[in-house]
């Protein structure tokens, strides 16, 4: 009975939508960003696709607080994440060179946890970016325009930040209060950030290895699905590894049922633009519900490129379930270091 009643809150918590939580205003933001993205790419190239990517990344990450520090934040973004992008589309054509960048900017990014949740944020941000990267090179190989596109993007919300007029006339003086001492505390194999950082980066090498190996379309993917899943709170994570498979595989079967209808590529493309549309609305309604559309949205979008739709359908479930699978294992195993530690701890005092 205990164990009935546990699935069923699972199931309705899997199931529920937050409408309150539905924002129109940034799923216009970020349509308008595709849109200018894609504009900018048929007419000034690389360049162009990752000046829009960048500057509203940068968005996401301006947060609050003195000027200076958000501006200094922001130009640390920007020179990051153009040196993660690349490396990341530089190294996206080779097995190795994309596993050994996996590896060292998810470690660095793991890592920055320890500095804040703000820091933390922007590294999380980074890494993703980096993957999408890696993810872009079989179509769109070009590492040092798409760079300085990201740095030119991001740079210039810097920019933008730092000559808008004042607001607190001691907004200028606010001291930057930047320090790396929390960093040096956890470079220790002993450190719970250190352990999370070094396995998280280790699995996520290890699974775009894999997606080599089992010669994938898109070998990024379980590397993909590992960092979104893998998050320090467990609980979390196993939410939100069940509402990513629930949602693939909803996704893969309307993609299926849409398909079978036959569409103009005008439709499709109209279709697509309205599957973004609604994904990034509903982020945050419920995490099944944006799963379910983003897949549909990569359906969508590999049709439009005349790519085996069913084959990257039933690729994407066995990569998101792969991914599910090393991240909760891996949250497992750093769960029992952590209680062992406490229990040794308690027996040599």
């Amino acid at each position: 009975m205990v164990m009935m009643n546990s699935l069923k809150e699972k199931v309705a918590n899997l199931l529920h939508l937050d409408w309150a939580a539905l924002n129109l205003a940034k799923s216009t933001v970020g349509i308008a960003i595709v849109l200018v993205a894609l504009i900018l790419f048929s007419t000034i190239g690389a360049f162009g696709f990752t000046v829009a990517f960048g500057a509203a990344l940068a968005v996401t990450v301006a947060g609050g607080g003195p000027r200076r520090q958000r501006v200094t934040a922001l130009v640390v973004f920007a020179l990051a994440g153009a040196l993660a992008t690349l490396l990341g589309n530089g190294s996206g054509q080779s097995v190795w060179g994309s596993v050994a960048v996996v590896f060292g900017i998810t470690l660095v990014c793991g890592l920055a946890l320890a500095l804040g949740p703000q820091v933390g944020k922007m590294a999380f941000l980074i890494n993703l970016w980096m993957i999408i990267t890696v993810s872009l090179s079989p179509i769109l190989y070009d590492p040092l325009n798409l760079a300085l596109g990201f740095l030119c993007g991001s740079g210039t919300v810097a920019l933008l930040l730092l000559l808008l007029p004042k607001t607190d006339e001691t907004e200028a003086d606010s001291p930057l209060s930047w320090s790396f001492a929390p960093l040096r505390a956890h470079m220790s194999l002993h450190s719970p950030i250190m352990q999370f950082a070094l396995s998280r980066s280790l699995i996520a090498a290890f699974a775009m290895w894999l997606g080599w190996w089992l010669r994938l379309a898109h070998p990024y993917w379980i590397a993909l699905t590992l960092l979104i899943v893998m998050v320090p709170d467990r609980r979390l994570a196993t939410h939100t590894s069940w509402a990513r498979g629930l949602g693939t595989v909803l996704g893969v079967a309307i993609g299926a049922v849409v398909l079978g209808f036959n569409l103009s590529p005008i439709t499709l493309l109209l279709m697509w633009l309205l599957a973004t549309l609604v994904m990034l609305a509903v982020q945050s309604v419920s995490y099944t519900l944006y799963a379910t559309i983003l897949t549909l949205d990569l359906i969508l979008f590999y049709q439009l490129l005349e790519a085996d739709v069913l084959f990257n359908g039933v690729e994407r479930l066995v990569a998101t379930l792969l991914g599910i699978i090393f991240a909760l294992g891996i949250i497992g195993l750093l769960e029992i270091l952590a209680k062992r530690s406490i229990d040794k701890k308690g027996f040599l005092s």
